[in-house]
């Protein structure tokens, strides 16, 4: 059967030619300027902000809900069958851990913790877990430090219990995984903060209110990664195992389980560094332990006692995560065998050793030292003096520098976009980032993003919205233009990239609401207190993952760009950057979440915002406004979050490794060879070049 000849005929293209495409410059001018003259007619002529006769009284229905939940807790087959012994089972937990671990006594807990440390992750495990809680001990904060290993104790527990059977059912059935995945996502999107106030509602003040949102937001890592450990099982693995003729069960036991223990280790390690974040800030709801601590020393003044909390918060989670990330890389390989001089230790003999040690110390500490608790005159008050003469020393000499940034950041970046925000008519805000929606992404999330701005105005919070997504915004940006530099900087030098590293994992490792301890210290209260923590608390990710992306460039691509006379600058920005775009994006992703955090917990001390809304609401009672502001949290953390993962998700196209983006396209690097044929571009005439 003949085949008729083609219409058009292919390009040839030699060395000598290059391919250009139109600039997207023009076009973007347009678009800015459509966009500067439709918020110039807004301010100048239209109404601002919400229309207050289209608010809807939700704090009001809420806070009858608060009161047929305080008058029904006796009464309700809801709360009487079902939270009520939740509330009672989760108490009786905590409350039995905290009786063991100080039935234990302080030598006892010490030693036992040493050495589980050291049978699951190594000795140098060992020597810093001890040293780790014998300093938290030093500095006085003992009865809170063991509140807090208390609470998380039972909530990873908890988390872990439920999180692996369900990440198990999801790595096995895709059916569960596309149900759970929505859920999961909604669940990581909203601050840990907001966790808070569904659950003092129905459980009100204290340790099971703190459990149970510390249960449900560390749930997500540990199904997520327990389901991807599963999936990525290699296939030839599964098909042995049914040749040998084993069940659905031996297989999942004897196969599929071990070989996902790394990446469900890695869920561990998730689950108790996100369960550390939220119980440190479940001060709030008054659940006690270090972040208790912290928040009345912070409400005191009392910079140097709060300095101290916060130090043992540090040092449990670097106990916590390197531990935890020690046993996940022990597990991947063989354990080399202890040997002490000529003798080889066996693993079970370790074991022995380690039960009749941990035993002897909680023998000693009741029946020879008896003393349940850390000696009173081994604490140490260095910490609080020499955080004291700091605070003296800053205010004396770095008031210049702490008043220029302060000034700068308010005069010049939050108070003109907090302005535009709030003397902007809501629609014209609510469709210029529903435009952006629309450009990055489809018009259904265009759609979203309208509808969550229509929310938060129905909810009464637009005014607090506005002024808290005007300190995310100024974050973030303050945040990128410092990390995409230093990660170029960590991606060029392998120098830098090593002596930052251990830097990033410390800066990354504490929990966020630690950050604000040492702000206070310079700056105050207020809004650029927030934005500084958060500016520290989000530059490592975003320098890791520029890092990342620049590094992942494939060489062969790098080569070919030095082989047509690139310079190291024109290399970067037209060809590793470019590529490194996904990475990058996904940097900036993250970057917005953790400083939306951030700027939220910064209500705690004095910022202004939906954070505010929340820690004066649970503060005073008002549960329905505390609730209205958590929403609206939600809602905002939705926007940000769906239009930048939509901008490292976009869709590729023949112009650019990740297609369009805003106004234009970022150019695809092609190396061209000699008689390399190229299709003919759409309405081309196909003519022989």
């Amino acid at each position: 059967m003949a085949v008729a000849p083609p219409t058009t005929r292919p390009r040839e293209l030699t060395t000598s030619q290059t391919v250009t495409t139109p600039s997207p410059w023009p076009r973007r001018i347009l678009w800015i300027a459509l966009g500067v003259a439709v918020a110039a007619i807004g301010a100048m002529w239209l109404r601002p902000g919400w229309w207050n006769s289209m608010t809807v009284d939700f704090s009001r229905w809420f806070g009858e809900f608060q009161h047929w939940a305080a008058v029904s807790r006796t009464t309700s087959p809801i709360f009487v069958y079902f939270l009520t012994p939740i509330q009672d089972a989760v108490q009786a937990a905590f409350d039995q851990v905290v009786l063991l671990l100080n039935r234990m006594t302080w030598l006892g807990f010490v030693t036992t913790a040493a050495m589980i440390a050291g049978l699951v992750a190594g000795w140098r495990m060992l020597l810093l877990t001890a040293v780790g809680l014998f300093c938290i001990g030093l500095l006085g904060v003992w009865e809170a430090a063991v509140e807090t290993i208390a609470l998380m104790t039972v909530a990873v527990s908890l988390a872990l219990a439920i999180g692996i059977p369900f990440g198990i059912w999801a790595g096995l059935r895709p059916r569960v995984e596309r149900v759970l995945r929505p859920i999961l996502d909604a669940m990581q999107t909203i601050p840990a903060f907001s966790y808070l106030l569904p659950a003092f509602l129905l459980f009100g003040v204290g340790a099971p209110a703190a459990l149970i949102a510390t249960l449900v937001f560390s749930l997500p890592p540990a199904i997520r990664l327990t389901a991807l450990g599963i999936r990525t099982v290699p296939a030839t693995s599964v098909e042995v195992a049914d040749s040998f003729g084993t069940t659905s069960k031996q297989r999942l036991r004897l196969v599929q389980v071990p070989l996902a223990k790394p990446s469900i280790m890695l869920g561990v390690n998730q689950t108790i560094m996100a369960a550390l974040s939220i119980v440190v800030i479940a001060a709030v709801v008054s659940a006690g332990g270090l972040g208790q601590s912290v928040l009345d020393a912070l409400q005191r003044r009392d910079l140097g006692g709060a300095l101290e909390a916060g130090i043992a918060i540090v040092l449990l989670a670097i106990i916590l995560d390197r531990v935890t990330t020690a046993w996940s890389v022990r597990s991947r390989r063989r354990a080399k065998p202890l040997r002490i001089g000529g003798w080889v230790v066996s693993r079970r003999f370790q074991i022995v050793a380690g039960i009749a040690i941990s035993l002897a110390a909680i023998v000693i500490g009741r029946e020879v030292l008896r003393q349940q608790e850390f000696p009173d005159a081994w604490d140490t008050d260095i910490v609080a003096n020499i955080a004291n003469d700091v605070i003296v020393w800053s205010q004396t000499n770095l008031q210049g520098f702490t008043s220029a940034v302060n000034d700068f950041l308010i005069l010049y970046l939050l108070d003109p976009l907090e302005r535009l925000l709030l003397e902007e008519p809501w629609w014209i805000v609510a469709g210029a980032f529903s435009v952006l929606a629309w450009r990055v992404a489809t018009w259904r999330l265009a759609l979203s993003v309208f509808v969550c701005f229509i929310g938060i105005g129905l909810l009464g919070t637009w005014e607090f919205s506005m002024i808290t997504l005007s300190q995310v915004l100024v974050a973030v940006a303050v945040t990128v233009a410092f990390a995409i530099p230093l990660g170029i900087v960590a991606a060029k030098s392998d120098a830098f990239e090593k002596i930052s590293r251990p830097i990033l994992d410390a800066m990354q490792t504490m929990p966020a609401f630690v950050y604000l301890i040492p702000v206070l210290l310079l700056f105050g209260p207020g809004r650029v207190a927030g934005i500084v923590a958060s500016f520290v608390y989000a530059l490592p990710v975003g320098i890791r993952l520029t890092n990342l992306g620049i590094r992942q460039v494939p060489k062969e691509i790098v080569e070919a760009g030095v082989a047509f006379g690139s310079t190291s600058r024109q290399l970067l920005g037209k060809v590793q950057l470019p590529l490194a775009k996904p990475s990058i994006l996904l940097g900036v992703n993250q970057t917005i979440m953790m400083v939306l955090s951030v700027v939220i917990i910064a209500g705690l001390v004095g910022g202004p915002g939906l954070g505010l809304e929340v820690a004066q609401a649970l503060g005073q009672g008002e549960i329905g406004r505390g609730v209205v502001a958590g929403v609206s949290i939600l809602l905002l953390a939705i926007v940000l979050d769906r239009i930048t993962q939509a901008m490292g998700a976009a869709p590729k196209t023949s112009r650019g490794p990740v297609g369009q983006l805003g106004f234009g396209r970022w150019p695809r690097i092609r190396a061209l060879v000699p008689g390399q044929t190229v299709p003919a571009a759409p309405g081309d005439r196909g003519e022989e070049r």
